[in-house]
């Protein structure tokens, strides 16, 4: 049998000190002064080598474990291919840091703190969007002195959140849309439960000022019944209808080309849509859509780092999000007027 790898060995292959290597794997204080690339090389030496701490008896030394609780709608996980994305973006770097990850229902937050509690674990990430449940999430984290980081939305309370510059992005791609000769671009959203939605809304506007654009409210679409919208701005005549939309993401621009498709427009020399999220119906809607890349899986790797108090490079905004950053996909689904 192998002899089991200990600190010192992981302190000899990373050439640092044994005292480093446990203040790094048992994320004590002290460890939070080591530099940052020196923390990542302690990391994947551990990794490369096989390190196992004995939580028990670190758990039993400290009353801390190396697990880290995660709160997410079990629906979700099976419905919302974004959560699956992220979370195995969390799983990913939680193992190269030698945590575990243990989910718990947001449906009964009550007792999920109180299992938190009893699991002795102390750094939670929740992955639930709606407002009532992140502000319950932070008020007992805040009762229970743990450490919280929020994906998606804004900050709340005191807490972090991870995120896309949501108003940068969709900003962003009406800039392209103006760059590939698009004068008259239109917005389709849903109704504004969410910030996302809000955000992307002021990022449309952002973009049609920074171009110098005219905005009409027909070609808005963001309150009521999307089917409805998508239809009222697909009867407006030709030469008053938007020659490109952006959307609040791929599934209401597939359903946008849908209803354009069924109107005998051509897509994309009559009418161009744009996605977000870069989702497989980007790939599959009967013209290609040209979408943003959110890198969902960075999402689950900046979390990790922020629940586990690591140097950020990056500094939050406004919101108290730190940002992921997006990249446009170009595909089929836009008319490009500069090559007439």
């Amino acid at each position: 049998m192998a002899n089991k790898v200990t600190i010192y060995d992981v302190a000899a292959a990373a050439e640092v000190s044994a005292c480093s290597v446990s203040w790094v794997l048992n994320d004590h204080p002290r460890g939070k002064g080591i530099k940052a690339e020196t923390r990542t090389r302690i990391l994947d030496t551990a990794a490369e080598l096989g390190y196992r701490r004995n939580q028990l008896a670190s758990a039993t030394r400290t009353g801390k474990i190396n697990t880290i609780g995660l709160l997410v709608d079990f629906e979700d996980i099976h419905h919302i291919t974004p959560i699956t994305q992220i979370i195995s973006g969390i799983i990913t770097e939680a193992s190269a840091r030698c945590y575990s990850v243990k989910i718990f229902a947001n449906k009964d937050l009550e007792t999920s703190f109180r299992l938190i509690g009893e699991n002795c674990i102390s750094k939670v990430i929740s992955l639930s969007a709606p407002h009532e449940i992140r502000e319950k999430t932070a008020i007992l984290a805040e009762k229970y002195s743990l450490d919280l980081v929020f994906a998606f939305e804004h900050g709340h309370r005191n807490f972090p959140a991870v995120n896309v510059d949501n108003i940068a992005m969709t900003s962003s791609i009406v800039q392209y849309l103006f760059e590939k000769g698009h004068r008259r671009i239109g917005f389709l959203g849903v109704p504004h439960t969410f910030h996302y939605v809000s955000d992307r809304r002021t990022g449309y506007f952002q973009g049609m000022k920074k171009c110098n654009l005219t905005t009409d409210p027909r070609w808005i679409s963001d309150y009521g019944d999307t089917d409805d919208g998508i239809k009222n701005i697909l009867a407006l005549p030709e030469a008053e209808r938007p020659t490109a939309v952006v959307t609040v993401a791929d599934s209401i621009a597939a359903k946008a080309q849908k209803f354009a498709w069924r109107k005998g427009l051509r897509i994309p020399e009559d009418f161009s849509v744009t996605g977000i999220g870069n989702m497989d119906i980007a790939r599959y809607t009967l013209v290609t859509l040209t979408t943003v890349e959110e890198f969902l899986p960075d999402y689950g790797s900046l979390l990790i780092k922020l629940v586990l108090k690591e140097r950020m490079e990056t500094t939050p905004d406004d919101y108290n999000v730190y940002h992921i950053r997006p990249e446009i996909i170009e595909r089929e689904s836009v008319y490009d007027f500069n090559n007439i």
